[in-house]
């Protein structure tokens, strides 16, 4: 039996709605890790606020199952694009931050250009397992931008500004990474949970899970929500849509990679100066 599309698109819209929520958690709370005053009730209150944060991240990966069941890594990668719309409305409301015309208007162009992306997607066939020498090779290039953003930063040649956008387009690879990764087990175990022991792929997922949290922490303590989190959500999209059609080998629909392009460029609209 198959699994309806509808409840895989539902899940992948819920998915970004629970992540968007538990990134502006964290970033309200973020300064309880490096608090050096006595613990008292504002420490307590933001340690708990970061923690509900980090729960609701780690519920992502259930989304994730259900999006993928009919949906390809690409599809649910580009529908992260979401996040830029629930984040703005959560920062809103959590952080005061003010939405700007730009990301009201250029996250509606996005949402159409993710409805254009579902809709002109072909027919769905499960995919075959990908090549694990190309899965390694997309797993260990965010960590090559985190050792050169480490490396510019000890000879004093990076600013914090750029710094924590290379920890955000780090953590955002990885976070479309991890899509791949959930989309690869699927691939080569099917259903069964339990086999997703036997592959690489669940331990590359744990590492890049851990790491991205790591690299969210930095990107938040050097840099502002609002030019960190369109890098965030800019390589989240771009990370699955590169390596699904490389690694699974997908079929390219013209308009269907129009759509992803223009997500792309809503998100630098939304990232360009405010």
């Amino acid at each position: 039996m198959e699994f309806p599309q509808g409840l895989s698109i539902l899940s992948a819209v819920g998915g970004s709605v629970v992540i968007s929520l538990g990134l502006v958690l964290q970033k309200k709370g973020v300064a309880w890790l490096s608090w050096k005053a006595p613990k008292d009730a504002r420490f307590r209150r933001l340690r708990l606020t970061w923690l509900v944060g980090f729960g609701l991240n780690n519920l992502l990966s259930v989304f994730y199952y259900f999006a993928l069941k009919a949906l390809t890594a690409s599809v649910v990668g580009a529908m992260m694009g979401l996040n830029i719309l629930f984040s703005a409305v959560f920062a809103a409301m959590l952080l005061k931050e003010p939405i700007a015309k730009r990301v009201a208007f250029g996250s509606l162009a996005m949402v159409l250009f993710i409805v254009l992306a579902n809709t002109s997607a072909p027919p769905y066939h499960a995919p075959g397992s990908p090549s694990p020498f190309l899965i390694g090779v997309f797993f260990t290039l965010p960590y090559l931008i985190v050792g050169l953003a480490g490396l510019a930063r000890w000879k004093k040649r990076m600013s914090d500004h750029w710094y924590a956008l290379a920890f955000a387009a780090a953590a955002g690879s990885l976070e479309g990474f991890v899509i791949v990764l959930m989309k690869a087990m699927q691939a080569a175990e099917g259903g069964d949970v339990l086999r997703y022991f036997l592959t690489p792929y669940l331990y590359m997922y744990v590492v890049a899970s851990l790491s991205l949290i790591t690299f969210l922490q930095v990107a938040y303590a050097h840099g502002r929500m609002t030019s960190t989190g369109p890098v965030l959500w800019g390589m989240q999209i771009i990370y699955p849509v590169a390596l699904t059609y490389i690694a699974f080998e997908v079929q390219g629909v013209p308009l269907q990679i129009f759509a992803f392009a223009g997500i792309v460029v809503c998100v630098a609209v939304i990232q360009s100066k405010r």
